[in-house]
């Protein structure tokens, strides 16, 4: 069982391991993301929980014993500079939708993960970041998921 703190960290460790192939640097929601004077691709994370929903999956005998099933969103958007091609863009979300894709373990369970180009960076505000991405394209990694919570 896990909080959504948990979850978050457990997504977190999923994507920084050493070995997992993403070679971006990857940024944090409410992170300062302080974007280099060179343009060099990125990646900005969003955790999304949207709740337990209508309740209890299961009771356990009383309050503080029943399980919550939380579903929740993440979104890695994955910038590249400009004139790359929007090619890379998706190439850096593939690798990391590929990373959450079909991912269990004793925190989370990933379902899908899929890849959207989004565009010019200029048309794109992820919610929490401050920075100017202008001279970027932006592809999407969209993971849905879920954690179980005891309360």
């Amino acid at each position: 069982m896990s909080t959504a703190t948990q979850a978050l960290a457990a997504v977190r460790s999923r994507l920084e391991a050493a070995g997992s192939g993403i070679t971006i640097p990857l940024h944090w929601q409410n992170e300062q993301v302080v974007l280099p004077d060179e343009l060099a691709p990125f990646a900005y994370i969003v955790f999304e929980n949207r709740g337990a929903g209508r309740g209890p999956v299961s009771f356990g005998g009383g309050s503080g014993n029943n399980l919550y099933r939380n579903q929740a969103l993440i979104e890695a958007f994955v910038f590249a500079p400009s004139g790359s091609g929007s090619q890379l863009a998706m190439d850096y979300a593939e690798t990391i939708a590929a990373r959450l894709r079909s991912f269990r373990d004793a925190d989370i369970s990933c379902f899908s993960a899929s890849v959207h180009l989004v565009g010019p960076g200029a048309s794109v505000a992820p919610p929490g970041m401050d920075s100017e991405v202008g001279n970027y394209w932006c592809a999407v990694a969209e993971v849905i998921m879920h954690f179980d919570q005891l309360g």
